[in-house]
């Protein structure tokens, strides 16, 4: 048995943790009283996801990105 941290979205319980869970496998839920605030990070960052650099001219504002 394996422990891990998550929190709950409004939909699914996301876990905070690498740990991989098999399709289907058996889970105990158990909800704690401490609320966790995920870090929202700005539309088109991939903060904490993985490493991007880009030239030093290049630029996009948010509106550019999505279109507006």
């Amino acid at each position: 048995m394996i422990a891990m941290e998550g929190y709950y979205n409004g939909t699914v319980c996301v876990p905070m943790e690498g740990e991989k869970l098999r399709l289907n496998q058996k889970v105990i839920i158990t909800a704690l009283d401490e609320t966790i605030i995920p870090k929202v990070r700005e539309l088109g960052t991939l903060e904490g996801k993985c490493t991007v650099s880009f030239s030093d001219d290049w630029e996009i504002s948010n509106e550019e990105l999505i279109g507006e």
